[in-house]
């Protein structure tokens, strides 16, 4: 499944009633972990946010189905800002659209999306967008393709090896 996907699914308690929406979640790319799924709650002018983890998910299909009820739920912390629930160089929204740089410091792409499973918790894939509005590529890399992470990604991969992987 695709993050971009998962983000704005519907979560349910375990009594099948509506809580709210995925907002965004806590990855660590390097180890292939989603830490965190960020719930948001309330209407747009009272919007509030709770994190879950893997063990608190019943199941994920059409929407995230939680297992606790309502109850459980109202003693959850919620906070007002998702950055009080994990700084953004920890979430999937501030990783969209980072630039991505071969190992010659030569610009790739962009971050696009990212292939999870999201049952176990799993990143498979980062999703790199290459080239133009009409030529556009992507590139599925793995976690064992990616030296480091800071204001940008920079890849083990030549642009060459790069360009030979990308798909249209």
């Amino acid at each position: 499944m695709r993050v971009s996907d998962f983000i704005g699914m519907k979560v349910i308690d375990i009594g099948a009633k509506e809580v709210g929406k995925v907002e965004d979640l806590a990855v660590t790319i390097k180890k292939c972990m989603v830490e965190q799924i960020f719930i948001a709650t309330g209407s747009a002018l009272s919007k509030k946010y709770f994190a879950v983890k893997e063990e608190d998910v019943a199941a994920i299909g059409d929407y995230v189905q939680l297992k606790f009820n309502g109850e459980v739920l109202e003693n959850k912390i919620k906070v007002d800002k998702l950055d009080d629930l994990a700084s953004k160089e920890k979430r999937f929204k501030n990783l969209e659209g980072k630039v991505v740089l071969a190992t010659e410091g030569m610009e790739i792409g962009k971050i696009q999306d990212m292939i999870i499973d999201p049952a176990g918790c799993l990143i498979h894939n980062v999703v790199i967008s290459m080239g133009g509005t009409f030529n556009r590529k992507q590139v599925l890399i793995s976690s064992d393709d990616i030296a480091e992470i800071g204001d940008y990604m920079i890849l083990k991969l030549s642009k060459e090896q790069i360009e030979e992987m990308a798909v249209d």
